[in-house]
């Protein structure tokens, strides 16, 4: 047995200490200790594997109540118990039944007789036993322990089994878990295999062993599973081939979903010739954006979802088309923090505003003319929800999506959530339950899948396949293009314009050092540029760090939470 039940029946010694109280002679000093004198017992095996025990117990100055113990569960590895369940017990003292109290606690099953005294000499129990006949490699076998963790010295144990064919006997006595034989242990040729054992002290142990050839007694063993974490999620063939299927399933539904709801419909590698600058009527440069895009359009429908840079660049094309102006005021000290004039422009260019750029504007303004980037606040950041549905609207109204990306992402997350959440509670259940926690993994890992998935489902329909290819031309010309040989006159004007959409695709370092190459008097204070303009001793040199610093701010009013 293992160290609890040795616990338990320490436990048990203890308490019988306190309830066996010796006998004596009345008036005495001295009193004798209570002991078994004689413990016999006939143990009948039958075919089923039933044992039916008949017990005398001879005692001697034992008063009060008295206990025996019964070893009743075996733990063996790989979390198994071998359990044996006592039935139909009857306990008498002179002939007379006693009431008897019968508890199973861990490992062993209690007996307790109450009201013995000096008078009682002799119990007779008998019970049946289920549950004890375990199968081995050559037959099946006996382990019986009858007597554990007494309180009283036993002088002697004599145990007879009625059985037929028996291969092997074996009989340990001694603390628990000890390997020290009985005093004998036999195969009679007359009798069936007898067991004794003289002088056993208190709380020690004996256990018997009896093996028979194949197909004479069959096994009957009770089996029940320890709960531990090995077990829980057990690697056993059913649990794992499960386990991997689902997981195989589960990858490649995802990779049929994937395929058929979220990959693009278009070749994002395409180009298709395009560009932001052509030759107007004139001979001057029109700036003409292809399928007349925006910045936030472009940045929107390359990465499918509406970012801060968006936003920041779409708030400076406003201005650089005339729309609103950014003034940087003056620093109060080298160290205050910049802040920045937003002021809508009265007689701005008469031309048609992207609905998503109509939504901006009163979110920024609201009925007011003008606005500081350091008071753009709460309100601005309680309409950007409406900025970003216009804007999300409006990819879907051109046709680049069949439905709107943001909501397509949340309904895959919501998804997955669920999914993941179902794993997580059916492994939970499964360990606790069962031997199936690695099924509940493999949920677990699906719907984990399905999050990542979901990122990535919103699909582009067909008609942003050449709007791609034109966005990839223009960031080859943002990246690429001799911005020197624009025209000398119209060189910041298109510089501007373009800015923007550097700051979306890449390259706005380039064209903002182009507007600063604008500079032909670089020792005098410069005002800036129609859409921006600089605090009181401020140079065109300045121009990379103001709008590094506006974009920090601008990002951080409409964000941040």
């Amino acid at each position: 047995m293992r160290l609890r039940l040795l616990g338990l029946s320490l436990c048990a010694l203890g308490l019988l200490g306190l309830s066996a109280v010796p006998a004596g002679a009345a008036g005495s000093s001295a009193t004798a200790d209570p002991v078994v004198t004689n413990y016999d017992s006939q143990v009948r095996v039958e075919r089923d594997g039933l044992l039916r025990v008949a017990e005398t117990w001879k005692l001697s100055n034992v008063n009060g109540t008295f206990t025996r113990f019964i070893v009743t569960r075996d733990h063996l590895p790989d979390d198994i118990d071998h359990v044996q369940e006592i039935g139909d017990l009857q306990v008498k003292a002179g002939g007379q039944d006693k009431k008897v109290d019968v508890k199973t606690d861990g490992d062993v099953t209690s007996i307790a007789v109450p009201d013995v005294d000096s008078s009682t000499t002799q119990l007779d129990f008998t019970y049946t036993v289920k549950g004890a006949v375990a199968k081995t490699l050559d037959g099946t076998e006996v382990q019986f322990a009858p007597l554990t963790g007494i309180s009283i010295p036993i002088q002697n144990v004599n145990t007879v089994f009625s059985v037929p064919d028996v291969s092997h006997v074996a009989c340990f006595a001694g603390p628990v878990n000890s390997n020290v034989p009985c005093s004998l242990a036999q195969i009679g040729e007359t009798a069936g295999p007898t067991f004794e054992q003289t002088q056993l002290p208190p709380g020690n142990t004996i256990r018997m062993i009896v093996g028979f050839p194949k197909d004479q007694i069959a096994a009957n063993s009770i089996v029940e599973y320890r709960h531990t974490f090995k077990r829980a999620f057990s690697t056993d063939a059913a649990q794992l081939i499960t386990a991997l299927l689902v997981l195989l399933l589960g990858a490649i539904a995802l990779g049929v979903l994937y395929r058929l709801r979220g990959r693009d419909q278009v070749d994002p590698r395409r180009v298709v010739p395009a560009s932001l600058f052509s030759l107007g009527p004139d001979a001057r440069i029109d700036f003409t954006p292809p399928s007349d895009l925006r910045p936030g359009e472009v940045g929107t429908l390359i990465d499918e979802r509406i970012d801060p840079v968006d936003v920041t660049a779409t708030i400076i094309d406003l201005a650089v088309r005339g729309h609103l102006t950014i003034t940087e005021l003056d620093h109060s000290t080298e160290f205050a923090r910049p802040d920045w004039e937003l002021r809508r422009v009265s007689n701005a260019p008469a031309e048609e505003l992207q609905r998503y750029e109509n939504v901006l504007i009163r979110a920024i303004f609201g009925d007011a003319d003008s606005v500081l980037v350091s008071e753009l606040g709460k309100q601005v950041r309680e309409n950007l929800t409406q900025v970003q549905d216009a804007l999300y609207d409006g990819v879907v109204k051109r046709g680049w999506f069949t439905e709107r990306p943001d909501r397509t992402r949340s309904l895959w997350a919501t998804i997955g959530i669920a999914t993941t959440a179902v794993g997580v509670i059916a492994t939970v259940l499964l360990a606790l339950l069962s031997t199936w926690g690695l099924l509940g993994i493999a949920i677990t890992l699906v719907g984990v899948g399905l999050l990542v998935v979901g990122r990535y489902m919103p699909a582009k329909a067909p008609a942003a396949g050449r709007v791609l290819g034109q966005v990839a031309a223009i960031r080859g010309e943002l990246l690429e293009m001799d911005v020197s040989e624009l025209p000398t006159d119209q060189h910041a004007e298109l510089c501007s314009r373009a800015l923007p959409y550097a700051v979306v695709l890449g390259g706005s370092e380039r064209w903002i050092d182009a507007l600063v190459a604008t500079d032909t008097t670089p020792d005098e204070a410069d005002e800036g540029f129609p859409w921006y303009r600089g605090p009181s001793g401020w140079h065109l040199q300045y121009l990379p760090d103001s709008l590094r610093n506006l974009t920090t701010n601008l990002t951080g009013a409409l964000f941040a939470r």
